[in-house]
């Protein structure tokens, strides 16, 4: 690490105090020339920049120059909480007591909900070589029992492997599944579908959870074994993709880990041309595999820096996670978190270059 370097991205008009809040931006860079960095919107990583084989640098994740893109684009390199993914109805039982939480899609409760983590901005501070993130979310808040302390810590090795560590706290039982919303391409932000149709993708995963219309999981436990979704064995997103029913991956991978806890390799992406590779590692159980299907098929929907228009599986999300609505499914990991017993999730973006 060469340091951390602070500075103002923005401002935020905060809809609940009416207060104008400053948002704070870090840079992280590493000896082989990985730079990150992070803003207290969300908690979000709002840039990634990484060398290809012949050392030209690009940004590898979607973003934007300023506080109006991520204000229009929700979940862009933001952090997720309190729950991750989706919640079916929005109906959870906690100790007995039903809570209903808050619906934003399609009658469901995804990522925490009308306003969840990703859309405050957090307190932040540098404590050592690592960039922390923490905020206080209210007993009741989007619907969730229980008061939460909730914190994120990033941290850039040398190698230029991007940790982030996610730990709460909580005041009464309730369901906790943090993770990172970052969007990829490897071929550079702007490559758009093409590039990331060259991307070999490989996914630690023999089963994985079947969802609905309504892309809640059913319950089963399935085997990829003969499916679309057996990425085991290295394959290109252009050839996955067309095999994949509907419009491509949104689908929860249940990792081969043999003890939850312990910080694994989920999932491995190469783009072949320019050499840039990604390993996700994570200790949670799943792995939700996204090729970016919800981005506007029309350009200049959604404009990036530099102007750029991201559009339809542009990129791809990989966030480690527990299962969707495991507070609904009995056969899932649980994904409740009490008072005492702090929740923690450690995962790492670990970029390398093949030449």
């Amino acid at each position: 690490m060469k340091g951390i370097r602070k500075d103002v991205f923005g401002v935020f008009h905060d809809p609940d105090s009416g207060v104008e809040v400053k948002v704070d931006r870090y840079t992280l860079t590493s000896a082989s020339g990985v730079e990150v960095q992070v803003i207290s919107y969300g908690a979000c990583v709002s840039a990634i920049v990484v060398p290809d084989k012949s050392g030209k640098k690009d940004h590898v994740t979607l973003g934007f120059d300023d506080m109006k893109g991520y204000l229009e684009n929700a979940y862009q390199g933001s952090s997720i909480g309190r729950c991750a993914n989706r919640i079916g109805k929005g109906k959870l039982v906690v100790e007995g007591q039903q809570y209903t939480l808050t619906i934003n899609n399609n009658g469901n409760h995804l990522h925490g909900g009308t306003r969840g983590w990703d859309k405050h901005v957090w307190e932040s501070h540098v404590s050592e070589e690592s960039v922390v993130f923490s905020r206080l979310s209210s007993d009741g808040e989007e619907g969730y029992p229980g008061a939460v302390l909730a914190q994120v810590k990033y941290s850039l090795d040398a190698a230029g492997g991007l940790g982030i560590d996610f730990e709460a706290m909580t005041t009464r039982a309730t369901p906790i599944n943090m993770t990172n919303h970052c969007f990829f391409n490897l071929a550079g932000h702007a490559a758009g579908q093409g590039g990331l149709l060259e991307h070999l993708v490989r996914v630690n995963a023999d089963r994985f959870t079947p969802v609905g219309q309504d892309l809640i999981p059913t319950g089963e436990l399935a085997s990829v074994r003969g499916t679309a979704y057996d990425l085991r064995s290295p394959t290109t997103f252009g050839e996955a993709l067309p095999r994949a029913p509907g419009n491509g991956f949104d689908h929860n991978f249940c990792l081969q880990f043999k003890h939850r806890g312990e910080l694994e390799l989920a999932a491995c992406f190469l783009h072949t041309p320019t050499g840039r590779g990604l390993e996700v590692y994570t200790t949670e159980p799943g792995v939700q595999i996204y090729t970016g299907n919800f981005l506007p098929k029309e350009a200049n929907k959604m404009v990036g820096r530099n102007g750029t228009s991201y559009t339809y599986q542009g990129a791809f999300c990989c966030e480690p996670q527990n299962f969707p609505d495991a507070v609904n499914q009995r056969n899932f990991p649980s994904a409740i978190c009490c008072p005492g017993k702090p929740y923690k999730h450690s995962m790492m973006y670990k970029f390398f270059v093949q030449k």
